[in-house]
């Protein structure tokens, strides 16, 4: 009974190949999908019709593409398995620069139309210009994979959750040591996924056991806060507004949480939806430019899906559940409006082990076939 208070999405993109993740085109219906044969696919849709279609294929990478972002118009970088940064020209179909990378790309994050950063397998993190061969600014302080990364407001401050299980903040004018501005205590959890938000004041992680701890800007050396409700890993995570984000978690559910919000304060407001293939994790979630629409992408069939975020929005400005989708208390049984009333509050955080983010193996509560089938389907990518 719970299904009918859960969104729908808009559209399912088909991929050929299982994705790693999925970024809207900054202006035209189209999206780019990074997958597990090192192609990123690029399929157009329109929502009025609700189609999609594949429209064009960018070769490059010889092993997974594990990210890919667009840094203009026609410009997309892209990081994967093979030790390859790559810059590729939609419009030529060309790849126009190309880096060799000591160690497989994790994660990618454009800093300007020029500049990207790349973070690594092994906790190296550089910064590439697309009018330079080499790295212009490099780290390597972290100890384990860079997961995420996110700029402050500052647009200096570069942040980065690894799995070694500590933030590190780096000011990307200055490489090596003097780069690092603050990395925090060991926090005893892999940090998975990051945003930045309540304007720059706040930090809050996704983490392996499920729990969001929070860091004060400035304050880096511990979490001042923590959210919990997550009843596994969060391994993605996007900002809806100051106060608000939307979690992607291994349990393949998208979940709305409030942070240090006036109103709500700092809590899981509930399950958003789920991916269809729900027995598989969330692995990356992308907004549109107007933030009115979100990616998730997921290790199972169909691997993209996109939903619009307006039941998420006015869940955090104070709307119920039950008024959002027009679903009358008596409908429900008493065992289901229980679960919807206690607000998400699931089973408590299963201790599993993670997965091999090197790898590209994703760990498994024990239980779940198509989990297991998951994780060793994606060893050794």
């Amino acid at each position: 009974q719970l299904n009918q208070l859960m969104a729908a999405p808009l559209l399912s993109i088909s991929t050929k190949e299982h994705t790693f993740e999925a970024q809207f085109h900054p202006s035209r219906a189209l999206v780019a999908c990074a997958t597990i044969t090192g192609e990123v696919e690029l399929h157009g849709f329109d929502l009025d019709q609700c189609s999609e279609e594949l429209s064009q294929t960018i070769t490059g990478h010889k092993r997974s593409c594990r990210a890919a972002k667009w840094m203009s118009e026609s410009i997309l970088a892209s990081t994967g398995a093979d030790k390859l940064a790559l810059l590729s020209d939609l419009e030529s179909d060309q790849q126009v620069w190309r880096c060799k990378l000591k160690s497989a790309g994790y994660c990618l994050l454009p800093l300007d139309d020029q500049r990207f950063a790349v973070g690594d397998d092994d906790g190296g993190l550089r910064i590439f210009e697309a009018r330079q061969p080499k790295a212009t600014v490099s780290w390597f302080e972290n100890n384990d994979f860079i997961a995420d990364l996110a700029m402050g407001t500052d647009g200096t401050s570069l942040c980065a959750a690894s799995g070694d299980g500590t933030l590190a903040v780096y000011d990307i004018r200055k490489s090596g040591e003097k780069g690092l501005i603050a990395m925090s205590d060991f926090q005893d959890d892999e940090l998975l996924s990051i945003v930045v938000l309540r304007r720059g004041t706040k930090v809050i992680c996704g983490t392996q056991s499920g729990m969001l701890p929070i860091f004060s800007w400035g304050d880096f050396g511990d979490q001042k806060d923590r959210i919990k409700g997550h009843p596994m890993s969060i391994d993605a995570m996007v900002k809806l507004d100051e106060d608000g984000i939307i979690t992607g978690s291994s349990d393949g559910k998208l979940r709305v949480v409030s942070v240090h919000s006036k109103s709500l304060g700092s809590n899981l407001l509930g399950v958003l939806t789920e991916q269809d293939a729900a027995d598989y994790p969330i692995e990356r979630l992308a907004l549109s430019q107007d933030g009115a629409q979100m990616l998730s992408t997921s290790h199972g069939k169909p691997s993209v899906q996109l939903w619009s975020t307006e039941a998420a929005r006015r869940l955090l400005n104070g709307e119920s559940w039950k008024s959002i989708f027009e679903v009358e208390a008596a409908e429900l049984g008493d065992d289901a409006a229980a679960e919807l009333d206690s607000s998400d509050e699931e089973e408590q955080p299963k201790k599993k082990r993670r997965k091999e983010k090197k790898k590209g193996k994703k760990a498994v509560p024990g239980g779940n076939p198509k989990q297991h089938q998951a994780a060793k389907f994606f060893a050794g990518l």
